[in-house]
C-alpha cells in the first residue's frame, strides 16, 4: 500500500498537464515538512506550477526555475469554487 505522500505523487502522475494542484486535509494530516512533501510529490508532475496545502494553516508555492518558493494567496491564481 502507498503512504501518504505516494498516493499524492501517484494522483500527480497521471494528471500531467495539472498546473495548479489545492489539498485540504484535517489535523491528522502526516506533512511535519510541507516543501519537503511538495518536492518529493511533485517530482512526477513537472508542468506543475502552483501547489497549496490547507490544514493547520495555509501553505501556497510557486515553482521557479525548478524550485518551490513560498508565495502568499495574492500571487496564487485565482480559484474558483
Amino acid at each position: 500500500m502507498l503512504d501518504f505522500d505516494g498516493h499524492i505523487g501517484s494522483l500527480l502522475a497521471v494528471l500531467v498537464s495539472l498546473r495548479l494542484f489545492v489539498f485540504s486535509a484535517d489535523a491528522q494530516c502526516p506533512v511535519d515538512d510541507v516543501l519537503a512533501f511538495i518536492t518529493k510529490v511533485s517530482d512526477r508532475a513537472p508542468r506543475l506550477q502552483y501547489f497549496a496545502t490547507w490544514h493547520t494553516e495555509d501553505h501556497y508555492w510557486k515553482r521557479i526555475g525548478g524550485e518551490w518558493v513560498i508565495c502568499d494567496e495574492t500571487e496564487f491564481p485565482l480559484l474558483v469554487l
